[in-house]
């Protein structure tokens, strides 16, 4: 054999290897399995929760009092007073002389009232239906006005300052000695001035064992104030007689009932062509009529500049009246009223330049309490 022949042999030996080798050659074989890689497991780290500093609140340590209030100290009723705003609740005992006994209740929406201080000592004032004042004055070794019980109180101002004092007084009463006690729930001052207080007391006029019981909640944030005048009227007022009345012109009408001591129960017709009728126009929130010999005053609210159309009720005798609510009085002939009750309606009212130009006014008045009635009615353009 020739050396390019057996080159030959050995190069087609070399080729077969390879392709078996690289699985060609159309037949068996045996796959290579390409290498597997392996992807490491991830390690996931969790959140690291960082817990809050736990802040314990201290509890709130009242100061003790230095003087203390007893347990047992008498306090107003449930339900008694209002659950909210300023009040004045007075509980009177049977026997007892500055109240009556009776009980007695005070709202801004009704009564005027006021706190202020002076000194160690507190004064409150009472302007509603009835009038009162109360002077409260803590004994000198307090210092400053303070919450505290303060007892074995005599008659301010005439106390001895180291012990304190005490006088409700009021509607032309007064107590000429006195033994009582106050407590004050809670105060709160900004300088000199009172803006809040809680206090109770109870007082015994010479010596006796009948008591005059107060309870006081104020607070200088109340701006509650009293109401206007209602309007419409309440139904079923009296309204004077159409048939009576003048087609034109100014008039008054006054109709007595019977046993009514001013007009003695008779009907009075009053015109311009008779009688002179003057009005005073520049009052505030207010007006006054003279017509023959009768004299009238009919005031509104003291919250009001000029009188307004409604009823204005549960008034007094001007000017004894409570001026949150308003007044009234009709007199003359030498007659009037000691104490009364009555109403009076603004039907119709105008104003030019703050002066009253003209009104329709009707009324009611009882004398003394009693039931006969008085009723009138006015009707003035200027």
């Amino acid at each position: 054999m020739t050396i390019s022949a057996t080159m030959r042999v050995l190069a087609g030996v070399f080729l077969a290897t390879v392709l078996a080798a690289c699985g060609g050659g159309g037949g068996g074989g045996t796959p290579v399995t390409p290498p597997v890689t392996v992807t490491p497991p991830v390690t996931v780290t969790p959140p690291v929760t960082t817990t809050p500093p736990v802040t314990v609140t201290p509890p709130v340590t009242t100061p003790a009092l230095k003087y203390p209030i007893p347990a047992n100290l008498w306090k107003a009723p449930a339900g008694a007073t209002p659950a909210t705003g300023n009040y004045v609740y007075l509980q009177s005992a049977s026997g007892d002389y500055i109240g009556g006994g009776r009980t007695y209740g005070y709202t801004n929406a009704d009564s005027a009232l006021s706190v202020s201080a002076n000194g160690l000592a507190l004064n409150v004032n009472v302007k509603g239906n009835e009038t009162w004042t109360g002077r409260f004055l803590l004994p000198s070794g307090a210092g400053n006005l303070q919450a505290g019980y303060f007892d074995n109180l005599t008659r301010a101002p005439f106390a001895d300052p180291a012990v304190g004092g005490i006088d409700w007084s009021g509607e032309s009463r007064g107590c000429n000695t006195i033994q009582g006690w106050v407590a004050i729930d809670n105060i709160v001052m900004s300088g000199s001035t009172v803006t809040a207080l809680d206090l109770r007391f109870e007082q015994r006029c010479e010596g006796g064992g009948t008591a005059l019981h107060g309870q006081i909640h104020w607070s200088a944030s109340d701006t509650t104030t009293p109401p206007g005048p209602q309007n419409p009227p309440p139904a079923g007022l009296w309204t004077p007689p159409a048939a009576i009345l003048p087609a034109t012109g100014n008039y008054v009408v006054l109709a007595s009932d019977a046993n009514d001591y001013i007009g003695r129960g008779r009907t009075e017709l009053f015109t311009a062509a008779n009688t002179p009728i003057t009005v005073d126009t520049r009052l505030t929130a207010a007006v006054k009529v003279s017509v023959g010999p009768w004299n009238g005053s009919f005031y509104g609210m003291n919250t009001l500049s000029q009188l307004q159309p409604g009823y204005y009720g549960d008034l007094q005798r001007y000017p004894f009246n409570n001026a949150v609510k308003g007044g009234l009085d009709w007199s003359g002939d030498g007659r009037g009223c000691n104490t009364l009750s009555g109403w009076f309606v603004v039907d119709k009212v105008s104003y030019s330049l703050g002066e009253l130009t003209a009104i329709d006014l009707r009324f009611e008045q009882h004398c003394e309490g009693l039931t006969p009635a008085l009723h009138g009615a006015l009707h003035w353009a200027k």
